[in-house]
C-alpha cells in the first residue's frame, strides 16, 4: 500500500514496491482497494505541523474509455490539513506493474508486482533545513542544500557525493565534539583515539578509531550512529546504481543529522541542570 512513509519522505521518481502476487493483474482493478493513510505534514496555514487526510480517490483521475486493464495508470492524491481545512497538498502518483519469472522446479512461472512512485509533488519537496542544524553546518550548509536537492529529484550518485563531502569536511569538529560527552571511564582511551584521529587523513580510519567509545546516549536502543556511518562511507560507488547510491546517501544524511542534533541536546540539557543546581545551592 502507498503508506506514511512513501508519501512523506520518498523523492520523486523513486520506486515503492506496494505488492506481489502469484498471478497478473493490472493497476485499475487494484486502486479502489488500497488504503488512504493520514499522514503527517507542516501546515502554511496552522503554522505547524497537522495530520492531514486524503480527499479523494486513486481512481479519479483515470480517463474515460481507457482500458480497465491497463499496466500502469497516474492519479491524484489531494490531501487536507485536518485542522484548518484549508491547508491542501497534491501528490501525483504514478502507478504501474511489472511481470517477472521465477524458477519452479523444473518448470518458470510468472508473478506481478505493484509499484508506485511519485512524479510529481505541490507544494515541491521541501529543501529548507532546520535553522540551527543550518547554523552548526556553517559553510557547509550549501553543500547540504544541494544534497536535498539531488534526493528530492532520486540523483543518488549525486546526493552521495555531496553528504560524504560534508561528512569528510565535518568530521574532525564532530569527533572533537562528541569528547565532551565522553562517560569519565572512557574519557582517556578516547582522548588517545582522538589523538590518532590526527595520524590519517581518511574519514573511514577516523570513525573506526572512536566508534567503540560512543556514550550511551549517542546510542538510541543499543545502535551506534558511527558504526553505521563507517558502513556507509566505505561502499564504493563506483559500481553502484542511483538508487543503491540513494540508500547510502540517506543513511549518511540521517546519522549526520542525529550525531549534530543530538550532541547540541545533551550539551544544553547538561548545561540548564548545571544552571539549575547552581542556583538551587546558591540558595542554600
Amino acid at each position: 500500500m502507498p503508506n506514511k512513509e512513501f508519501l512523506e519522505k520518498y523523492p520523486l521518481y523513486k520506486e515503492f514496491k506496494i505488492k506481489c502476487e502469484d498471478n497478473s493483474y493490472y493497476c485499475n482493478e487494484l486502486l479502489r482497494q488500497l488504503p488512504k493513510p493520514a499522514i503527517n505534514m507542516f501546515c502554511e496555514v496552522c503554522n505547524s505541523d497537522q495530520t492531514f487526510n486524503m480527499m479523494n480517490d486513486y481512481y479519479e483521475l483515470e480517463e474515460k474509455g481507457r482500458n480497465a486493464y491497463a499496466a500502469e495508470t497516474v492519479v491524484r492524491a489531494h490531501y487536507q490539513c485536518s485542522s484548518c481545512r484549508k491547508s491542501g497538498t497534491y501528490f501525483f502518483i504514478k502507478f504501474l506493474t511489472k511481470a517477472f519469472e521465477r524458477q519452479k522446479g523444473s518448470e518458470k512461472e510468472t508473478f506481478s508486482c505493484l509499484y508506485a512512485k511519485k512524479v510529481g509533488q505541490e507544494p515541491s519537496w521541501s529543501i529548507e533545513t532546520d535553522k540551527v542544524l543550518e547554523k552548526l553546518l556553517g559553510e557547509h550548509a550549501d553543500y547540504y542544500k544541494k544534497g536535498l536537492v539531488c534526493e528530492s529529484q532520486n540523483y543518488g550518485i549525486g546526493a552521495y557525493a555531496y553528504f560524504r563531502r560534508i561528512t569528510e569536511d565535518i568530521i574532525d569538529n564532530l569527533l572533537d565534539s562528541i569528547s565532551g560527552l565522553i562517560e569519565p571511564s572512557e574519557k582517556e582511551k578516547y582522548k588517545k583515539a582522538l589523538e590518532e584521529t590526527q595520524k590519517t587523513k581518511r574519514t573511514e580510519d577516523k570513525i573506526d578509531l572512536v566508534k567503540d567509545l560512543l556514550p550511551l546516549s549517542l546510542k538510541p536502543s543499543g545502535m551506534n550512529p558511527l558504526k553505521t556511518l563507517h558502513s556507509a562511507l566505505s561502499v564504493g560507488i563506483h559500481s553502484k546504481t542511483d538508487e543503491e547510491c540513494m540508500e547510502q546517501a540517506e543513511i549518511i544524511k540521517n546519522v549526520l543529522v542525529f550525531l549534530v542534533n543530538q550532541i547540541l541536546k545533551t550539551k544544553e540539557d547538561k548545561k540548564k541542570f548545571t544552571d539549575s543546581m547552581k542556583k538551587l545551592l546558591g540558595k542554600k
